[in-house]
């Protein structure tokens, strides 16, 4: 049986309800009809009152700002203050708090009751991340983590000679390597467990990597080679010269003109499209995953983070100590974290190119909220409202993208380049 998390709710009327989480996903609770647990008739819970996050057999909660606060084993956790306002109490930074089996969790007049079923295999994957995450690590110490001893230039990693770093991310970094039997340069992408997993949801994980290394486009960028040790998995992609978007929007400044952007953007898009009509879903589509190579955009990282994240492998992705603000996610990402279609992809799409061409993100965040009650509760800002002189086709195309509902949006990536290209 797999690791999982079970809860157990009980409503102050005797009613029951139960949820068994058993792979990566999220829960929440609140009076609006997208969470998992819809309690509208109790006026001590907010609209959306907590996110629990699991990775069985782990779980996190995190309160979202809330009028009255989570309890936990009676302790209060988030939530304001009396005669507080809303600003004043989300000044209060509240962590994530960690769940274990036996835990109960109360919210106005419903009780959740936490039980943990543990797998006997579920310690054959150590968790590799070290405490903290990798940002605060020199890159030597990023070296020794993955390669061992520090003092060599070049480290070698299975046929290959690792050489420079290019960049990191929040579970891993990418290195610069060459092919001991010769050739071209290559990209290898380094990816640290942050929790412990079952061996066949690793399997799992590595077979659908297989199958997406099957998706062939000139906008794709192509995975070559791939392999795993105690916890660590690399994957060799083809090396893209020009970085990312995101590079190329930081050594102008901060943004890209909509002559220098849109050309690859539609190319990248064209990636996409084909992915979409093969039945793949990105889930992380960011400037930082846009990359081109020799003037031809290319979408990296295909499945990586839906895989990485469905394995458990990627630990708390938004309730944990490495979580970071999901700038770039549509909100039913966080309310239906474990079914993401094609629509959700065209969104982050959007919001990379809202965000590349005004140097801000869609949403008007607020260091006084929770970025995902602010995901979850507001519109994003319409993008003419930032680049009051950007062309009102391509502003129309990229504020009908990034409609809240997904009903209202284009499907996928073909529908979307479609109507940019008109």
């Amino acid at each position: 049986m797999p690791a999982t998390v079970h809860l157990q709710v009980r409503s102050s009327d005797g009613n029951s309800k139960s949820f068994a989480l058993t792979e990566h996903d999220t829960f929440l609770l609140g009076r609006m009809t997208d969470c998992h647990l819809c309690v509208p008739g109790d006026p001590q819970v907010s609209r959306h009152h907590f996110l629990l996050e699991a990775c069985p057999p782990l779980a996190s909660l995190r309160d979202l700002g809330s009028m009255n606060g989570t309890h936990i084993n009676g302790k209060k956790c988030g939530g304001r203050e009396k005669g507080e306002t809303p600003e004043q109490g989300a000044l209060r930074q509240y962590p994530s708090i960690n769940l274990k089996h036996g835990d109960r969790i109360t919210v106005g007049q419903s009780t959740i009751e936490v039980r943990v079923e543990t797998s006997p295999d579920a310690d054959a994957v150590p968790a590799a991340l070290p405490e903290g995450g990798l940002s605060g690590l020199s890159p030597e110490a990023m070296r020794q983590l993955i390669f061992g001893s520090p003092e060599k230039a070049i480290f070698t990693l299975a046929d290959y000679a690792v050489q420079r770093e290019l960049g990191r991310g929040g579970c891993g970094a990418v290195y610069l390597a060459t092919p001991k039997s010769g050739g071209d340069p290559v990209a290898v992408k380094l990816m640290l467990s942050r929790a412990q997993a079952e061996p066949r949801a690793i399997e799992h994980f590595k077979r659908e990597m297989q199958v997406i290394a099957g998706l062939k486009h000139p906008n794709i960028v192509r995975f070559l080679d791939s392999g795993s040790d105690q916890g660590t998995f690399f994957f060799v992609m083809e090396y893209c010269d020009g970085g990312s978007l995101a590079d190329v929007a930081q050594s102008r400044g901060g943004t890209i003109p909509p002559d220098v952007l849109m050309p690859w953007a539609l190319q990248a898009l064209e990636g996409l499209a084909a992915a979409h009509k093969e039945g793949f879903v990105h889930r992380d589509i960011k400037p930082h995953n846009i990359l081109i190579h020799r003037n031809r955009a290319k979408i990296s990282d295909f499945g990586l983070a839906k895989n990485f994240q469905k394995a458990g492998l990627s630990g708390m992705s938004m309730t944990g100590n490495y979580a970071g603000t999901p700038v770039f996610m549509p909100p039913e990402q966080i309310t239906n974290f474990k079914y993401v279609k094609p629509v959700s992809d065209v969104w982050s799409f959007a919001a990379s190119l809202y965000q590349l061409l005004t140097g801000k993100f869609p949403y008007r965040f607020d260091p006084k909220r929770d970025p995902i009650d602010i995901i979850l509760n507001e519109n994003p800002v319409s993008i003419r409202d930032r680049m009051p002189g950007l062309e009102k086709n391509l502003a129309a195309v990229i504020d009908k993208a990034l409609v809240r509902n997904p009903k209202d949006r284009f499907p996928d990536a073909g529908k979307l380049l479609a109507s940019l290209s008109k």
